[in-house]
C-alpha cells in the first residue's frame, strides 16, 4: 500500500460495547465487531487519516444503518499528516437479538488527484452483536420482587392463577 496516501480507519467505542474487534480482513477492508444488548445507544468514532502532502475530501457512506449512524457530517476536509474523527452512534433500540451487519465505507473523494495517491477507499464490514436485554422491572411492585436475583416469573412458577402470592 503506499505511503502517501492511505486511510487509518480506527475505531474506538467508549462505552458499553463488551467486544470490540478492528481486524483487516483484506487489503482495504476492515472488520469491526461489536457487541450490544438490547435498547442501548452507544457513541463510538470512525476517523479517516491523510497522509498524503496535500488536503484531500473525505466522505463516509452510507449516514445510516438500521443499527447506526453519524452524528457528524459525512463528508469533510483533512489536512496532510492530520485525522478527522467522525462520532457515530450504536442504537439497538427495537433491534431483536442476533447479528447484523453492513459495509461502511470511507472514500478519498481527491486522492486521484495527487500523484502517487492510489487507493482511494477503506471498506469497514461492521457486525453488531445484539444480546437480549435485561428484564425491565419498573413495573413490577417493590414487594413482587423478592431479592435482586429472583424473578416474579420464577417465584410465582408453581402458584396457579387463582391463588395470590403471600
Amino acid at each position: 500500500m503506499p505511503a502517501c496516501c492511505r486511510f487509518l480507519v480506527a475505531f474506538l467505542l467508549l462505552f458499553l460495547v463488551a467486544g470490540v474487534a478492528p481486524r483487516a480482513a483484506a487489503q482495504g477492508d476492515f472488520e469491526w465487531r461489536v457487541q450490544l444488548k438490547q435498547n442501548i445507544v452507544a457513541p463510538s468514532n470512525i476517523e479517516a487519516e491523510n497522509i498524503c502532502h496535500r488536503t484531500h475530501s473525505f466522505q463516509v457512506e452510507p449516514a445510516s444503518l438500521p443499527f447506526m449512524r453519524l452524528l457528524g457530517p459525512g463528508s469533510f476536509s483533512v489536512s496532510p499528516g492530520r485525522s478527522h474523527k467522525v462520532p457515530v452512534e450504536f442504537d439497538t433500540r427495537n433491534q431483536k437479538p442476533g447479528q447484523q451487519e453492513a459495509v461502511i465505507v470511507v472514500k478519498c473523494l481527491t486522492c486521484k488527484s495527487e500523484k502517487g495517491c492510489r487507493q482511494d477507499h477503506k471498506n469497514l464490514h461492521v457486525f453488531l452483536t445484539v444480546l437480549p436485554a435485561a428484564p425491565n422491572w419498573s413495573g413490577v411492585h417493590p414487594e413482587q420482587k423478592g431479592s435482586a436475583t429472583q424473578s416474579p416469573t420464577l417465584r410465582w412458577s408453581n402458584v396457579s392463577p387463582e391463588k395470590k402470592p403471600l
